[in-house]
């Protein structure tokens, strides 16, 4: 049973309280100018510095979709129960989390859990975790020109879709919304549209923040920013070319500083131009969190609003959907002044724990049926003594790995049979359909990669070869990935080798560490659906 908690009106001690989820997308560490001092990011430095900064937190799974599930429900993502994604289940019983995510009409997320309890909530931005099937589908434009009133009608029709679709999963308000990443709508990238517009989508969610300042609310701005393509490219674009067609004026003029004193702000900080725009574009990013911070206080409610700040993955060292820290770990932020107290908190946290966070603050109890396997955070956030979990775990594709409390990491990389155990020339076809996936979308590779005669898996399961991003991970960007990359069992002493590059795992010395850290794992193992393989042999 839901507890639904009287609304309260008056003074700060009174009123309800709100909280602001802010979701970005794809940032690496050098983007946030608090931690590597290579971006101009004052705003987003001002939460971490005067709010609790969470330096060892984790994406559970580091892919977008599964990234925001959990977020979502506060679940593991291998807990989803989408036809998609059980579709992936291997013979074995091992389930493959990638960006099959998706949930049901009748499950419990948080959004649904506030709007239940009397609050009002929000959804800005890029949704990705499935569709509830129940306004259509996304219409084709008839040619490539954003201008036609044929073209801009279509597009206006897909974004109504979009939101309504997405309203589904509890939300009373969405607004400058994409289904997924919004330059892989085929509508978007044929009329040259901008893919990155972040005036268009801080427009509606300041809208949300006064449409419902005299009642409790909780807004989800899941931004687009730092993803690809290049931000700094659209940064560049007229902001006139918009997801909703050509406008004869700028679609949301004022919310944000005119795009050129962005450029003009970061580079004059020393910003280079370089990580596929992304240094440069985090200074677009954090005008975004400025403007929403500015919003709050003058409303007045800044002060009882909790920001929660989240990454949904790093790109570090190409390890995006990996379980190595260059995809999993991540930054996070809690702000609040007068409840959050600052400073630094080195527990292991995760995109699970901001659920139970929001519940806890609100004063709201989810449904018992409800699991949650993540915990508030607000004990952290008011630097209380409080016992607190010592491992954390992660999980992508066919590997998992768990990180414990005194800084070591096991992951474990294992192919099911099934996968394997097939007709050559079945395995030798895929891995062939594969590459040439990969040639098209990316033809610098032609003469990079080539057919293998003996084609192996790789972390995300996904093809005989690897996909893409399994390639680049290992082959480009992170050269230590490939000599460890293949071994089943890899330990790691993160404290002294955070990149990850020396494999303790048959090292003599470390075999009793080895050992405990498998006993974790399995302990986690047991506790989430799906077998693996010796570490979990059957449910």
């Amino acid at each position: 049973m839901i507890m639904v908690v009287a609304v309260l009106s008056g003074t700060a001690e009174t009123r309800k309280p709100n909280v602001v989820i802010i979701y970005t997308d794809d940032q690496p560490m050098d983007s946030f100018g608090f931690i590597r001092g290579k971006a101009h990011t004052p705003n987003i430095d001002r939460l971490a510095k005067e709010g609790a900064y969470f330096s060892k937190a984790y994406a559970t799974s580091s892919v977008c979709s599964p990234s925001r599930y959990s977020a979502l429900t506060g679940q593991y993502a291998s807990r989803c129960q989408s036809p998609e994604f059980r579709r992936e289940i291997s013979e074995e019983g091992v389930t493959k989390v990638l960006w099959n995510m998706g949930m049901s009409e009748d499950q419990w997320n948080f959004p649904r859990v506030m709007q239940a309890n009397g609050y009002k909530t929000g959804m800005i931005g890029k949704w990705h975790v499935g569709s509830s099937g129940k306004h259509g589908h996304r219409k084709t434009v008839p040619n490539n020109d954003p201008k036609n009133p044929e073209v801009k009608k279509v597009l206006q029709y897909n974004q109504e879709y979009y939101c309504k679709d997405i309203a589904e999963f509890g939300f009373d308000y969405v607004g400058a919304a994409f289904h997924g990443n919004p330059n892989d709508d085929p509508n978007l990238v044929k009329t040259g549209c901008n893919v990155h517009l972040p005036e268009w989508q801080t427009k509606h969610a300041l809208e949300f923040i006064e449409t419902y300042k005299d009642e409790p609310f909780v807004l989800y701005y899941a931004s687009t920013l730092l993803h690809v393509p290049d931000c700094t490219a659209d940064l560049k674009k007229d902001p006139r070319l918009t997801p909703l067609g050509w406008m004869d004026e700028p679609i949301a003029p004022g919310v944000l500083p005119p795009r050129e004193d962005v450029l003009r702000r970061a580079r004059e900080a020393g910003v280079p131009d370089s990580q596929n725009g992304k240094l440069i574009a985090a200074t677009w990013l954090d005008d975004v969190v400025g403007a929403v911070q500015d919003k709050l206080m003058a409303l007045g409610l800044d002060d009882n609003t909790l920001i929660l700040y989240f990454n949904d993955n790093s790109t570090d060292d190409q390890g995006k959907g990996s379980c190595y820290q260059g995809g999993a770990h991540v930054p996070m932020m809690a702000y609040l002044p007068g409840v959050v107290e600052p400073g630094e908190r080195k527990e292991l946290v995760a995109n699970i724990d901001i659920a139970p966070t929001i519940f806890d603050y609100c004063g709201v109890t989810p449904p018992e049926e409800m699991q949650l396997d993540g915990a508030s955070l607000m004990p952290l956030c008011r630097n209380e003594t409080v016992e607190w979990r010592d491992s954390m775990f992660l999980e992508i594709g066919i590997t998992r790995a768990v990180v414990s409390d005194d800084g070591f990491k096991y992951l474990a990389f294992r192919v099911p049979e099934s996968y394997t155990n097939r007709p050559k020339e079945e395995i030798q076809q895929e891995h062939r359909e594969a590459l040439a996936n990969i040639h098209k979308t990316f033809p610098w590779t032609q003469d990079l990669w080539h057919e293998e005669e003996h084609p192996r898996y790789m972390h995300m399961g996904m093809a005989p070869g690897g996909h893409h991003m399994e390639r680049f991970q290992l082959y480009l960007n992170h050269p230590p990935f490939e000599k460890n990359y293949f071994d089943p069992d890899q330990l790691y002493d993160l404290n002294r080798d955070p990149r990850e590059t020396t494999n303790l795992a048959s090292n003599p010395e470390y075999q009793a560490k080895l050992e405990r850290m498998q006993k974790k794992l399995k302990k986690l193992l047991a506790d989430v659906p799906g077998t693996f393989a010796d570490l979990k042999p059957t449910e």
